[in-house]
C-alpha cells in the first residue's frame, strides 16, 4: 500500500486508512456508474466510472512512487469535483443533492492526514463549488430529466448509508491514531520523569527526587505526627575500591549496594543517592529505635555481601536521626550527615544516632 520502511507508525496508518478509503469510494464509484447508466443517465454514470478509473490510476501510481503527498491531492481533487460534477448533471441540488455527502471527504481527509490549514483551504474550495452550484442551480434543472421520486430517495438512503458507513472508517482509525499518540506521549512522559527523578547509575531516586520526597514527608510529619526517621549511609574504604579494583568495579559495588539498601525497606521507605558513595533512607511512621535497628540489620547484612574479587569485603556506616517539627530539611539532613561522621570517626562499620 505504498508503504516504505522507513515510514513511522503515523504515517504508515495514514497510508493504509487512506488506500482504503480511495479503493472503497472508487469501487462504490462503478456501482453508482453502472446504475445510473441502467436508469437511463449516460451522462450521470459515465462521471463517476470516470472516476474510478482516475481514482485507481492514482492509487497504482502511489503504489509504484510512494508519493504519498501526490497521492493525498489528487485524491481529495477527485472526491471533491465528483459529486458537484454529478450533481450538475442530475439537475442540480433538486436531484442531484444527494451525493454531496461525499465532497465532505475533500476536508475530512485533509483534517485526518494533512492538518488543519490544509482541511481549511479544501472547505474553502467547497463551499465556493457550492455557491457556484447554487448560481447556476436553474441552468442546470432546465438541462437535466428530473429523476423519479422513489428512485431519487432510493439514491439519498444508499448514498447516505455508504457515505456514513467510509466517514465511520475514517473516524474510527483517526481516534485510534490520536489515543495511540496519546499513550506514547504518556509513556513519554513518564519515561523523562523517571530519568528526571532516578539516579542512572543505581537505579535509585536522586537528590532531586530525595528533596521533594524529604519536604512531603516532612509536611506530613508536621500537619499528623507521625515520627520520620532518617537514615545516611556512606560506603567504607569507598575510594580504596575504586583505586585497587577500577572505576568499574566501584560501580558494582555502588549498584550492588543500592539494591541492597532497596530490598531491606518497606514499600512506604525511601531509599535515594545522596551523591557518591552516600545514600538516604526515609522511614516514615517509624520511631527512632526502629531506625536503629534496622541500621543494624542492613550493616550486618552489608558485610555478607560477596563480589567476584575475593578479597572485597563491603562494610559501611550509619548516621540516625528523628526529624523534628518546624525543622528545614538541610538540619534534618545535616545531622544525619553528623551522626554518620561519628560512625567513620569511632572506626567505621557501625550505626551512631543523633536525636536532636
Amino acid at each position: 500500500m505504498g508503504v516504505a520502511p522507513e515510514d513511522s507508525e503515523d504515517l504508515r496508518l495514514k497510508k493504509v486508512v487512506l488506500t482504503i478509503t480511495a479503493t472503497s469510494i472508487a469501487l462504490l464509484a462503478l456501482f453508482w456508474g453502472g446504475l445510473y447508466i441502467h436508469h437511463g443517465y449516460p451522462l450521470s454514470g459515465a462521471i463517476p466510472l470516470g472516476y474510478s478509473v482516475i481514482s485507481f490510476s492514482s492509487i497504482l501510481y502511489f503504489f509504484r512512487a510512494k508519493r504519498f503527498a501526490f497521492f493525498c491531492t489528487s485524491q481529495q481533487l477527485l472526491i471533491l469535483l465528483l459529486p458537484f460534477l454529478l450533481m450538475w448533471s442530475l439537475g442540480g441540488f433538486a436531484n442531484g443533492s444527494v451525493v454531496m455527502i461525499w465532497a465532505v471527504f475533500a476536508p475530512l481527509a485533509a483534517l485526518f492526514f494533512i492538518d488543519l490549514k490544509a482541511a481549511t483551504r479544501w472547505m474553502l474550495a467547497f463551499l465556493v463549488l457550492l455557491a457556484l452550484s447554487a448560481l447556476l442551480d436553474r441552468t442546470f434543472a432546465a438541462h437535466a430529466r428530473p429523476m423519479p421520486p422513489g428512485l431519487n430517495t432510493v439514491y439519498f438512503l444508499l448514498n447516505l448509508g455508504c457515505g456514513f458507513i467510509l466517514i465511520a472508517v475514517m473516524l474510527h482509525y483517526f481516534v485510534k491514531d490520536r489515543q495511540s499518540a496519546y499513550a506514547k506521549l504518556q509513556q513519554s512522559e513518564v519515561h523523562i520523569r523517571e530519568l528526571m527523578l532516578t539516579d542512572p547509575l543505581t537505579g535509585v531516586a536522586n537528590r532531586r527526587h530525595l528533596d521533594a520526597r524529604l519536604t512531603m514527608e516532612m509536611s506530613r510529619q508536621e500537619r499528623y505526627g507521625p515520627p520520620l526517621s532518617v537514615i545516611l549511609t556512606d560506603i567504607d574504604w569507598f575510594k580504596h575500591v575504586n583505586d585497587t579494583y577500577g572505576h568499574t568495579v566501584g560501580d558494582t559495588v555502588l549498584k550492588t549496594f543500592a539494591d541492597h539498601l532497596a530490598s531491606s525497606l518497606r514499600t512506604s521507605d525511601f531509599v535515594a543517592r545522596y551523591g557518591g558513595e552516600e545514600f538516604v533512607l526515609l522511614l516514615p511512621n517509624t520511631t527512632i529505635e526502629e531506625a536503629i535497628a534496622l541500621a543494624e540489620r542492613i550493616r550486618e547484612a552489608t558485610r555478607r555481601i560477596h563480589f567476584a574479587q575475593a578479597d572485597l569485603r563491603l562494610t559501611a556506616s550509619f548516621g540516625v536521626t528523628l526529624a523534628q517539627p518546624g525543622e528545614t530539611m538541610a538540619e534534618v539532613l545535616s545531622r544525619a550527615d553528623e551522626a554518620m561522621y561519628q560512625s567513620k570517626s569511632r572506626g567505621r562499620d557501625r550505626v551512631s544516632m543523633l536525636a536532636r
